[in-house]
Formats: structure tokens, sequence, C-alpha cells
């Protein structure tokens, strides 16, 4: 699945309708060497492990940044928008959820879900 695929307003439900609230801790967390190409509604908890530079500065675009996520058992590569790069440090503990696994130039990538997205810990 290319960006392009992914990020589509499509895919977005309706924005203004209130979330419910996470339990994190009726959630099943996976590890991140069971990741496979294709999965979906995923949760991760993680360790930040790298945030890039941030791109997308121009006018009137989301900045973003490409970061690796660690856990006990393997590393993968997530993207982290907008308001969340704030939060975004190496060392960092995040829940990633209701996420896709896609892939990127051959790399697995995590695509979390743009409404849950991420909760840093």
């Amino acid at each position: 699945m290319s960006d392009e695929e992914f990020w589509t307003d499509d895919l977005v439900e309706d924005e203004d309708e209130p979330l419910e609230e996470i339990d994190s801790s009726k959630l099943k967390f996976t590890k991140i060497k069971d990741l496979e190409l294709g999965m979906e509604n995923v949760n991760i908890e993680a360790t930040i492990d790298f945030v890039g530079d941030v791109m997308g500065k121009g006018y009137g675009e989301d900045p973003f940044a490409i970061s690796f996520l660690k856990d006990s058992s393997g590393e993968v590569k997530m993207t982290i928008w907008g308001d969340n790069l704030k939060k975004a440090k190496k060392g960092q503990k995040i829940q990633v959820f209701m996420a896709s696994v896609g892939e990127y130039r051959g790399e697995l990538q995590l695509y979390p879900d743009r409404r849950r997205g991420v909760e840093f810990v």
C-alpha cells in the first residue's frame, strides 16, 4: 500500500464525531517481530528509538518526521505527523492504536489510525 493509497479522505470517517475513550489495559498489543504486511487494527506498545528531521513544513502542509519504534522483539518504521512531533523524543514510550502494516521502499511500515493515532505514555 502506498502512502497515497493510505492517506485518502475516504478512509477517514466523520472527523467531527467524538471518539470513544480507549482503555489500553483491555487491548492486545502485538510484538513488532510479529507484524506482517497487510495486517490491520494492530496495537503496538514500543519506545521511540529515532526521530528524523521534520519535513513538510511548507505553507498548508502538515509537518512530519520518519521515526523508528522498538520493543524487545524488533524495530519498525512509522511516520509521526503534526502536533505529535512536539512530543516525540528518543526514549519516549508510545502506544499506537488501530494501525495497519504496509510497506514503503521494501520496508515494513506502521500506519497508525488517523483519528486514534498514538498516545505518549
